[in-house]
């Protein structure tokens, strides 16, 4: 048996980040997270809200560790050199240090699918794609596992619906090959968003388990009471610890706070 540790982390796509990550102040939040990173050891590290210029500095200070995935409006010249694309052009890469097989982004349902959402998606700036990064990775000790992350609407329960049938769809055709994990911002509560609810109920039925982590994770200024980045791992697998990430560096990274799971596979 092996214990790793697993992590999910929303990096916060704020103007300080998305142009590189230098405060005024001189602190590269790139070299902050690179050394949490590093000093934690995740098995792999779920992260939502990466930019293209955030994720090209974080690269130059990790040591053994990668990022996989694509961008949400993909990483073409011309998407680069828009500058309002660009700057929210977000990836939901996987970090890890494992060797990856293969990595693919998909898409997942986003626009609004009736008049009177496209009105509330465009009040609220919400309407934008959502993705989800797909990584096999190969380990000799414990096999390959399918590593899974996400970051969902935050606005429209009728989106945030068609996007969890979609990732259900996705891990019921994965999970026939391989143990899954996934991570991700759902921005859904546990007992508050039925939706969510349901979709827990559905992947306990897959042999998921939701990792008991429920502490507020994202920025006081939300009316979220509870945690709305989660993970989820093979019933068949042990918690041994989980919580939050409580790292006082990633202050300046970051208005979340990530979570991680210490996880015993068999």
């Amino acid at each position: 048996m092996s214990t790793i540790k697993i992590g999910t982390l929303n990096t916060q796509n704020s103007k300080i980040n998305r142009t590189g990550g230098i405060t005024n102040e001189g602190i590269d939040n790139t070299k902050i997270l690179a050394e949490h990173i590093e000093k934690t050891g995740y098995y792999f590290l779920g992260t939502q809200e990466l930019t293209r210029v955030f994720s090209k500095n974080l690269l130059n200070h990790l040591k053994k560790y990668k990022l996989y995935g694509n961008y949400r409006y993909g990483s073409s010249k011309l998407v680069q050199s828009i500058g309002m694309l660009d700057s929210f052009n977000e990836n939901n890469a996987i970090i890890t240090n494992q060797k990856v097989l293969r990595t693919s982004t998909n898409l997942l349902p986003w626009f609004p699918s009736n008049p009177k959402d496209l009105f509330e998606s465009l009040k609220h700036g919400s309407i934008m794609p959502r993705i989800i990064t797909i990584t096999e990775i190969s380990d000799p000790k414990i096999g390959n596992i399918y590593a899974l992350n996400t970051h969902l609407d935050y606005q429209l329960k009728s989106v945030q619906t068609r996007q969890l049938k979609r990732i259900y769809e996705i891990i019921e055709i994965l999970i026939k090959n391989y143990p899954v994990v996934l991570t991700g911002d759902f921005n859904m509560e546990t007992q508050i968003e039925s939706q969510f609810d349901e979709f827990m109920i559905a992947l306990d039925k897959l042999g998921l388990q939701r990792v008991e982590v429920n502490d507020k994770t994202n920025a006081e200024k939300f009316n979220n009471k509870t945690a709305i980045d989660h993970i989820f791992v093979p019933k068949s697998w042990t918690v041994e610890n989980s919580g939050l990430i409580e790292d006082k560096e990633l202050d300046t990274v970051t208005d979340h706070k990530g979570v991680f799971a210490e996880v015993k596979v068999r």
